[in-house]
């Protein structure tokens, strides 16, 4: 017998409106067509250092899955078990697995250690210090590279099919504006976000977010 709270136990998730490992929960809720409600902890009030939030979420990061007495502290953590208990978007078997698992890793070794740190610059700290974009600048352009050279050939990124790589990288390359970058120069890759896009039950995350917390 499973010790997971029945899936119909309401859910809540506490992020940032402009989180985006926050926004990459939100699009997996909205495209299996999850019921969930949202609270906003501000992070650049430091609110993730807050007694209460600490006792929620030790970590000090969003987003924060609650379930019943279920509580999930990292979005790929959260993404996977959304998968599980929808039977949505997931891997069957172990070899599909390991083959979206490595979606995991290079989204973290180039987009959230790359693109994610220069929109982040530039949207939360007026574009300085310019050294610091200097410095993320090639590892954002070697991730898009890469995935550019494998989208070349491939409709989706694993599996032939959508799936939980496109929930952990799209999330990420969607903000190519706020990093300074031209999606022209990556045809396949622009190819491949509207193609997510246009999937049943995407909606913009951070819209859909203001609207769920009142602005």
């Amino acid at each position: 017998m499973s010790d997971l709270p029945d899936f119909a136990t309401p859910i809540e998730i506490v992020g940032q409106k402009q989180s985006i490992t926050t926004h990459k929960v939100a699009l997996m809720l909205a495209m299996t067509e999850t019921p969930f409600s949202f609270r906003v902890i501000d992070l650049l009030a430091g609110a993730q250092k807050s007694a209460d939030y600490e006792e929620l979420n030790p970590f000090g990061r969003v987003p924060t899955f609650i379930q019943g007495d279920l509580v999930l502290r990292q979005s790929a953590v959260i993404l996977r078990y959304l998968a599980r208990r929808t039977g949505q978007y997931g891997y069957d078997g172990e070899a599909e697995e390991y083959e979206v698992e490595n979606w995991f890793g290079f989204a973290y070794d180039y987009f959230s250690f790359g693109l994610a740190r220069v929109r982040y610059i530039n949207r939360f700290m007026g574009g300085e210090p310019q050294h610091m974009k200097d410095y993320f600048r090639p590892n954002t352009l070697r991730g898009l590279e890469l995935i550019e050279r494998h989208l070349a050939g491939h409709e989706w990124l694993a599996l032939g099919r959508p799936s939980l790589a496109e929930f952990v990288c799209h999330p990420l390359v969607s903000v190519w504006r706020d990093a300074e970058l031209d999606i022209a120069d990556y045809p396949a890759t622009a190819a491949w976000l509207e193609r997510f896009q246009a999937l049943p039950g995407w909606t913009e995350p951070e819209a859909m977010l203001a609207g769920m917390s009142g602005g």
